[in-house]
């Protein structure tokens, strides 16, 4: 059992460091860099994609709303592309009942 406790505690160490920085960009700023993984995970807030990108400064997860995902599967990104995304701000919902966080992605 011991054994087994000691990979389990391993492999969450693993997780909890495998996601890294989270991007939390300043409107207009612009993230680039080469995809080194994409996926979903179990967050606090339920379940989540992301993209994880790693640029000059180190690297970053990109935590995908509807906007970003649609854009990823678009591109067809996967591992190993360049990629560029801008955020531009937040936007109003078409009702403006609510806003939401608006970017563009691009593939080299």
């Amino acid at each position: 059992m011991e054994n087994l406790n000691e990979k389990l505690a391993e492999k969450e160490k693993a997780r909890a460091t495998s996601i890294g920085n989270t991007w939390r960009p300043e409107e207009g700023e612009v993230l680039e860099g080469i995809v080194e993984k994409l996926g979903d995970t179990i967050t606090e807030y339920g379940d989540q994609s992301f993209v994880e990108v790693t640029t000059g400064l180190g690297k970053y997860t990109v935590w995908l709303n509807s906007i970003l995902s649609e854009q990823v599967e678009a591109e067809e990104v996967a591992k190993g592309d360049h990629i560029a995304i801008k955020f531009l701000g937040l936007k109003k919902s078409r009702k403006g009942d609510r806003s939401y966080k608006d970017f563009v992605l691009v593939k080299a």
